[in-house]
């Protein structure tokens, strides 16, 4: 298999068409002209993949990096094996670095508070970043999911909104009392003295679509002035989940409301769970 400038570009189109967030196009893009740097037109062999895999761990990169840029070759043989053409059958067999499992980061409810207490309310900025933050944590939304929402995909009355998450697929999520009213609030009072002719829910200053790296510097920013740990705006999404898991919902719910296509996805957060019972257990057993 040929790793080259027109097997990348193809396989980032079917990518594209299949929902991949523009986040997995980039680092598969990087990875894969990387390996045709280092391949320099010739085929793809077992021997010329440990060799660059090595090259990747002698220089210092993470396992997860090393592990990604495998995952990029497999994609594309993949797609070779889509269209009928010739791939490499030994790629699939070939297994990265062992990977650590890292917790989720998320805050405490008390932090919670207080970083959504941040934006002031009294600006049309303000009232759109205190309805980005509220509905992210009531929702659990992904960061590209929120930036690609458009108005019609709300139901105010309803406390519902429709979301195209990875892969195309679409699901319906709940957000509460509270995430209601400051969307509200950004819609009437903020929204229309920053807009443009629009669909987009979240306006950036100019009246364009709020993009994912200006959420970024939106949640670092109040991160700071809350004078909590940076932690990134994924941790709305871990903090949402986290805090579901501690008030009783079970894994399988928050698998769908996180729009999780397996259960080991959402596995990650089985800590919460062990820590509740071990609460459970050491306030209900007799010898606890």
């Amino acid at each position: 298999m040929r790793v080259d400038g027109e097997a990348i570009a193809r396989l980032e189109r079917e990518l594209r068409v299949r929902g991949a967030s523009p986040h997995t196009l980039r680092a598969y893009r990087q990875d894969l002209a990387q390996v045709a740097a280092f391949l320099r037109g010739e085929e793809l062999t077992p021997l010329r993949l440990r060799a660059y895999l090595a090259k990747l761990q002698q220089e210092g990169r993470a396992r997860r990096t090393i592990a990604r840029a495998l995952s990029a070759l497999k994609a594309l043989a993949r797609m070779h094996r889509r269209a009928q053409e010739s791939a490499p059958e030994w790629l699939f067999t070939m297994r990265g670095p062992r990977l650590e499992k890292r917790l989720p980061q998320f805050f405490s409810v008390e932090e919670t508070e207080r970083l959504l207490a941040r934006p002031d309310a009294g600006t049309p900025l303000g009232l759109r970043d205190r309805a980005l933050l509220e509905l992210l944590y009531a929702s659990g939304l992904r960061v590209s999911e929120a930036c690609g929402l458009d108005v019609a995909d709300l139901s105010l009355s309803s406390g519902e909104v429709r979301v195209l998450g990875k892969g195309g697929r679409e699901r319906i999520v709940p957000f509460g009392r509270v995430a209601q009213r400051t969307i509200a609030a950004y819609l009437e009072y903020g929204r229309p003295r920053i807009a443009r002719s629009l669909p987009a829910l979240f306006l950036n200053s100019r009246g364009g679509r709020l993009s994912t790296r200006s959420v970024r510097r939106i949640l670092a920013a109040y991160e700071v002035q809350a004078g909590l740990p940076r932690r990134g705006p994924h941790s709305l999404r871990h903090t949402f989940a986290t805090h579901l898991l501690e008030g009783g919902a079970d894994l399988r719910s928050v698998q769908e409301l996180l729009g999780h296509r397996s259960l080991s996805s959402t596995q990650i957060y089985t800590h919460v769970q062990a820590g509740r019972m071990r609460v459970v257990y050491r306030r209900s057993h007799p010898r606890a």
